[in-house]
């Protein structure tokens, strides 16, 4: 698999974006991440705009308030909050909060605790292994941003014929779509394969956390996947579980949907807690 100078340049990218959503909560230098990517920083910046569409500093704080969405639903109060997710005072914290979502925390805290009536849902307590999977990154509203990195990804496997080598699919949306603007929202397309391919252009490598997660299972449409989501928030607040800081999974039972009907879907949702 020949890289090209684009096909390199978007490597080095979604290594930066990993190391990113893996670290937001600490302090991030241009220094560090340039080094990171292998990027002189005089030109870091710019690359990174090109391929991601907003500067770093943007990003860095997009992924740091989106981070705290489901926080709020747990025990922690504002000030932890704010600590693990990479802001010094309450101030600084309340104020980018604010700017970014129109409301304060403290508003935000008490919607977020708010019981929707939806039907309390039982997990399966679970702990898994860190999981190796190639993944596509697309933003956007989340049904059209799955389906193109869907495509993407199939592609890169009919390409080098790697179906027979696909062990496992999953995706992972990482911000909540009542609060995040919907051209921001990040979604992944993951395969676990069971041999090592080295990645190319938009096909990146990256690990599923491993670690104890809450296994729910959600039974029909994707499109309704939302509505689960909420009573697994309500299940968050009743039960006062504490969250990792690790986004949620989605683990797709059918390797290949084409022709199943939509209520004959099944989808693991696995909620890393702590």
């Amino acid at each position: 698999m020949k890289m090209t100078t684009k096909d390199e340049y978007l490597q080095s990218i979604y290594k930066i974006i990993y190391y990113i959503e893996q670290n937001y909560n600490y302090d991030l230098s241009l220094e560090e991440l340039s080094k990171v990517a292998g990027f002189s920083k005089y030109h870091f910046h710019r690359i990174f705009k090109s391929i991601v569409g907003e500067n770093l500093s943007q990003y860095i704080r997009r992924v740091r308030l989106s981070s705290t969405t489901m926080k709020f639903k747990t025990n922690l109060n504002i000030t932890q909050i704010a600590q693990t997710s990479g802001y010094e005072t309450n101030a600084s914290f309340s104020k980018a909060f604010k700017k970014h979502f129109g409301i304060t925390p403290k508003e935000f805290s008490k919607n977020a605790k708010k019981k929707k009536g939806n039907k309390m849902l039982e997990p399966k307590i679970i702990h898994i292994e860190p999981i190796e999977v190639l993944y596509v990154r697309k933003t956007g509203y989340y049904l059209s941003s799955a389906d193109e990195a869907w495509k993407t990804m199939v592609a890169f496997v009919t390409e080098y014929g790697l179906f027979e080598k696909v062990v496992a699919r999953y995706g992972i949306s990482h911000d909540n779509p009542n609060v995040i603007e919907e051209n921001n929202l990040r979604y992944d397309a993951c395969l676990e394969l069971n041999d090592s391919i080295n990645p190319k252009g938009e096909v990146s490598k990256k690990q599923i956390a491993g670690g104890k997660y809450a296994l729910f299972v959600h039974k029909g449409s994707y499109e309704l996947l939302e509505e689960t989501f909420r009573s697994i928030g309500d299940w968050i607040v009743e039960t006062g579980t504490s969250l990792r800081d690790e986004p949620s999974v989605q683990k797709y039972l059918d390797l290949d949907p084409t022709g199943i009907k939509e209520e004959d879907l099944r989808t693991e949702l696995y909620i890393p807690i702590s």
